[in-house]
């Protein structure tokens, strides 16, 4: 067994030994602490979509897809969305919490792109030009290891879906998919991609968790 490191500065680890799996993830976790009880709400019915039976069924989800107009506004589309704190008013009198799926990656056409590229909120590249994936149109993703990029991420969050009535939020793309996986390339506000890329995820629900807190949100 060997372990590498391409770009570090220092280097921890530790190793967890037990006679069953279940030995070891209690190890684990008692490293990297337990994970808050789930809400009372998320312990109910969660509505998902098992199978489409239609080739036109399955389209019209897929053309459905996404709340927003591109990745990076963080809002919904009012074309399709008019009064979305009366939808989540109504959903929740109805005992409905909803999910709002949030995308860190920042489409060069979106409302935030020019803001967040001038003040140094977007991961840069050390080569070729700044796109990081290349779905639904060129995008790169917001540097969570900036805390500037956080609470900007959070303020558009807040406005648009939090004080709304928002109070879930999915994560998308924590681990950082990019269409070229050239991982050199990326640099962070506080290092190299190759360096630190394993702690993106925790900064990223960072943005969310600190925002919420300091939003009154509890966790009950």
């Amino acid at each position: 067994m060997s372990f590498e490191v391409y770009s570090t500065n220092c280097l921890d680890y530790w190793v967890m030994i037990g006679d069953t799996p279940a030995e070891i993830e209690e190890a684990y976790a008692r490293v990297t602490r337990t994970v808050s009880l789930m809400l009372e709400y998320g312990l109910g019915f969660w509505q998902c979509k098992l199978r489409d039976h239609i080739q036109e069924e399955l389209l019209n989800v897929a053309r459905e897809v996404f709340h927003w107009l591109k990745q990076g506004d963080w809002r919904f589309d009012a074309n399709f969305w008019p009064d979305p704190a009366a939808m989540i008013k109504e959903l929740q009198e109805m005992k409905i919490e909803l999910t709002v799926s949030i995308w860190h990656t920042v489409d060069t056409r979106s409302e935030s792109f020019a803001e967040m590229l001038e003040q140094g909120l977007l991961i840069r590249t050390d080569r070729g030009i700044r796109i990081g994936m290349d779905f639904e149109g060129n995008a790169i993703h917001y540097d969570a290891t900036n805390p500037t990029a956080r609470k900007y991420l959070w303020e558009k969050a807040k406005v648009n879906y939090h004080s709304k009535g928002i109070k879930v939020f999915g994560l998308d793309e924590a681990e950082l998919e990019y269409t070229a996986y050239d991982y050199d390339s990326y640099r962070y506000h506080l290092s190299s991609n190759l360096a630190i890329r394993n702690i993106y995820p925790r900064e990223y629900a960072r943005a969310f968790y600190k925002g919420m807190e300091a939003s009154g949100q509890e966790n009950i």
